[in-house]
Parts: C-alpha cells; sequence; structure tokens
C-alpha cells in the first residue's frame, strides 16, 4: 500500500465519529418529493433542507459549493481543466409502513445505522463527500479537479441532473461514479420506461358498485397496501362479506363502514426493479375482489392480476436477453377516479431492446382489453465496456481495498446517474455478502464498517482518477 493511499485511509479512520454524526443529521431530514415550495425548493421544503445540510457540512470540510437552483448542488476542489465526478442523491422514497425502527430516527443498533436513505443514497453519498474530504486535506497533487455532486430527484425521474447539465449549463466530468448500487460495480443497466394504462369502468351490472379502488405510493416501489370500497344494499354488502370472510387469504382484510364494504390488502414493499422480492398489495386486492364475482368487473380484474406478476407476460412484453435477463414489470401505482381507472407500471427492460417496440406491444396486448396506453418517461438503458474507463480503473481499485477477486461487476434492472452522463457507471455501495439496505424497504439500514470502507474505496478511486 502506497503512503498516499495510506494517508487517506488514516483520516477516514480519525474521522468516524463526526461521519456518523453527519449522516445521522442527514438521515432525520425526511427529504421526500412534496410540492414547489418557491424557486429554490422545486422538490418541496425537506428536499431543499438536505440539500442545505450537505453543502453546509461540505463547507465546513474545505470544499468550494455551488447550489444549482435547488435542484442540486455540488462540491468541489483542485484545479484543473478536467474534472472527475462522484453522482449521490439526497431524496428518498416515502417510507411506508412496517418496520421496527422509525424512518428518520437514524437509530445505532447492532452497528448500524437504521433510516430510510441509509443506503439509499445518503450514506453512500456521505461516504464519497469524506473520500473526497481526504484528498483535500492531504493535500496530494491531483491533475483534475474532484466534483461531489448531489441530486435531488433521482428516485421521481431524475430531472435534477437534467436541469444541472441543461438549462443550467454545468460542466460535465471526463470520467464519474454513482455510489447508487454495489461492488465491484454494475456495468449494464436495463433501460427504464413508466407505462400508464387507463380504462373507464364498464356499466353497473351487479347489486355492489365499486366507489374507490386505489394503492400504491410510487411507480418504483411495490405497493405495500392498498383498499377499495364497495357500495350497496344492507343485503349486497352482507352477502360480500361473508364471501371475504371464508376467502383465504390472511393478508386481506375488511369491514363494514358508513361508507360501505372497505377491502384493505397488505403486501411488502421491495424496489420496482425486483417486484419478485416484494408482496404486490394491489395484486391481492385484486384477487380478493375477483373472489366476489362481480360481473362487470371480473374481465379487468383478472388481466390486472396477470398483468401484475412481475415478468411482463400480462402486459405481452416478457423476454430476456443475454446482458442483464429478464425485463420486469411492477404493477405500482392503481386509482380509480371519476369512473376512470388508472394503473402505473415500472418498466425494466433488457439493454439490447428498443423503448419503442415495448411501448407498441404493451400497446397492442392492453388496447385488446380496453386500456389505453401512454408513456410516462423513461432512460435508455446503460451498457459500459469493462476494459474502458472508468470502468477499469474502478475495479482495480476495490480489488485492492478489500482483497475481493471473486465477485464479478454485475448488472442490474436499477436505474442510477450513471446513465445521465458519458463515461460513468454505478460503483457501490452495497458490499457482497453484507446485510445493508435493502433499498425502498422497512428497516433500511448501513452498517458503519461499511460506511468507513466505502469512504476508502471512494478515496481511492476519486484519486486515482483524478492523477
Amino acid at each position: 500500500m502506497s503512503t498516499d493511499i495510506a494517508s487517506l485511509r488514516s483520516w477516514i479512520d480519525s474521522r468516524q465519529t463526526e461521519m456518523v454524526q453527519a449522516l445521522q443529521e442527514l438521515l432525520r431530514i425526511p427529504s421526500k418529493l412534496e410540492e414547489p415550495a418557491g424557486p429554490s425548493a422545486p422538490y418541496g421544503r425537506p428536499i431543499r433542507e438536505a440539500l442545505d445540510y450537505t453543502l453546509g457540512l461540505s463547507e465546513r470540510l474545505g470544499f468550494r459549493v455551488h447550489d444549482v437552483d435547488g435542484h442540486a448542488g455540488h462540491a468541489e476542489f483542485g484545479e484543473g481543466k478536467e474534472m472527475v465526478a462522484a453522482m449521490g442523491h439526497l431524496d428518498v422514497v416515502p417510507e411506508g409502513g412496517g418496520g421496527t425502527y422509525p424512518p428518520f430516527g437514524a437509530e445505532v443498533h447492532n452497528g448500524a445505522i437504521y433510516a430510510r436513505g441509509a443506503s439509499d443514497d445518503k450514506g453512500p453519498t456521505l461516504a464519497a463527500l469524506f473520500g473526497a474530504a481526504a484528498i483535500l486535506h492531504a493535500r496530494l497533487p491531483l491533475r483534475r479537479r474532484i466534483r461531489i455532486i448531489f441530486g435531488c430527484n433521482e428516485e421521481s425521474g431524475m430531472s435534477c441532473l437534467k436541469h444541472y447539465w441543461g438549462p443550467a449549463g454545468m460542466e460535465r466530468p471526463v470520467a464519474a461514479f454513482t455510489p447508487d448500487a454495489a461492488f465491484p460495480l454494475i456495468y449494464a443497466e436495463k433501460g427504464i420506461v413508466d407505462l400508464r394504462l387507463q380504462r373507464t369502468l364498464p356499466p353497473a351490472a351487479s347489486p355492489l358498485t365499486l366507489t374507490s379502488l386505489g394503492g400504491g405510493l410510487r411507480s418504483n416501489m411495490v405497493p405495500e397496501e392498498a383498499a377499495a370500497c364497495l357500495g350497496g344494499s344492507t343485503d349486497a354488502l352482507k352477502e360480500a362479506a361473508e364471501v371475504l370472510t371464508r376467502y383465504w387469504d390472511r393478508n386481506v382484510w375488511h369491514e363494514v363502514t358508513a361508507s360501505g364494504l372497505v377491502v384493505t390488502a397488505r403486501g411488502r414493499s421491495a424496489h420496482g426493479s425486483t417486484p419478485h422480492e416484494g408482496d404486490n398489495a394491489i395484486v391481492r386486492l385484486c384477487r380478493a375482489l375477483r373472489a366476489l364475482r362481480l360481473p362487470e368487473h371480473d374481465a379487468w380484474l383478472e388481466w390486472l392480476i396477470k398483468s401484475g406478476e412481475g415478468g411482463g407476460s400480462g402486459l405481452g412484453i416478457e423476454g430476456r436477453d443475454d446482458v442483464v435477463g429478464p425485463l420486469t414489470a411492477n404493477l405500482g401505482l392503481l386509482d380509480l377516479r371519476e369512473g376512470t381507472l388508472t394503473a402505473v407500471y415500472n418498466i425494466r427492460y433488457p439493454v439490447k431492446w428498443n423503448q419503442e417496440e415495448v411501448i407498441a406491444r404493451a400497446a397492442r396486448c392492453a388496447g385488446e382489453e380496453g386500456w389505453s396506453v401512454a408513456a410516462l418517461g423513461g432512460h435508455a438503458p446503460l451498457y459500459a465496456p469493462l476494459d474502458q474507463e472508468p470502468a477499469r480503473t474502478l475495479l482495480e481499485v476495490y480489488r485492492l481495498e478489500t482483497g475481493d477477486h471473486q465477485t464479478q461487476p454485475g448488472t442490474m434492472g436499477g436505474g442510477t446517474y450513471a446513465r445521465q452522463t458519458p463515461n460513468a457507471v454505478a460503483y457501490g455501495m452495497a458490499l457482497p455478502n453484507v446485510a445493508d439496505g435493502p433499498a425502498h424497504e422497512p428497516d433500511e439500514r448501513l452498517h458503519i464498517q461499511s460506511y468507513l470502507l466505502g469512504a476508502r474505496i471512494y478515496a481511492h478511486a476519486l484519486y486515482a482518477l483524478a492523477r
């Protein structure tokens, strides 16, 4: 190990208490997307607060900072015509329900910090910031400037970096990584597109009326709760309640209220890129409603059940390639409003596929069942050859820092900032065989030792790229 790298490690190890405290303070800010709160807070006040905190921390660490209209910000040091960057994000998905620890408590238990955003992506972002700070304080000679970019809308469309590179005209790095995936690194990311399907409800043909139906928080989260309300005569409601009492699913319950028969389903949240790891509450609810045998609703309920099973077959878009494997489809949102039913699917498709064809296939299949289809925006796939920069250097640094020569670079369905600029990959911070995360699920956590190791790896990596 060189003297330079040893000095970086030593600085990071000596700052453990400061690093943990900074992360806890950032995690306690519930930086979920809200309505704009003025020109400088386009994603709401809590996200603005998280950006202010991070820029203030960066200034205290000795960086030059820049606020990019509340969409993003960055911390930078060094001189030189070229710049390398790490790109993290400060926004989080809604906390949902369940869990043992408060989602914004940032409590430490058994060596891990528990909070929404601990692993996705506040912990990794601060690990990159402190890694860069180690280089700054070591005063090592560099050929390129080092910049840490803080995005504020990664979980809801990445408009933050689109503004950063576009209207704001910020400089692009010559090489970059995002600490928002897994080590050793991710060299391919599936394409992403959200599809909105809509249809009108059929005319009433039974003594029960479906008055409300909804579930899910975000398209890129497996919904953990969904509910419906049915109105009708006392006898009809009583008969439906009896059917549901005999229904087999213990994760579905019902009650008769002043509004009618309320049916609620509970599932398990997971990241939308891995729907098989969750339990879709919307699908559970549709199965329960299907058991009521409502003639006007049977067909579309059955279709929603099939289309929500995760592999895309119900939408007519199933398939795979030899790089990233199978397409996934997450039925993330369902809403009934003024007689119109809206379903939103988060689609992750193979890197060798074409987005327009995915949309066209879904439109053909859904159209046969009476649904209209519209794309709500998406991101093209990412494929970065391992023998090119920055992947080659980043992989070498990971091997040197961990001694892990067995774990191979991977692919994923998740979408990161790496696809927002050329010469970028996702690099950490999930470590092989370490129980950090899971992203978008209750009791999200980051082990303190993972946090410190991540900072060491990022310090080494940024130094190598900037030299």
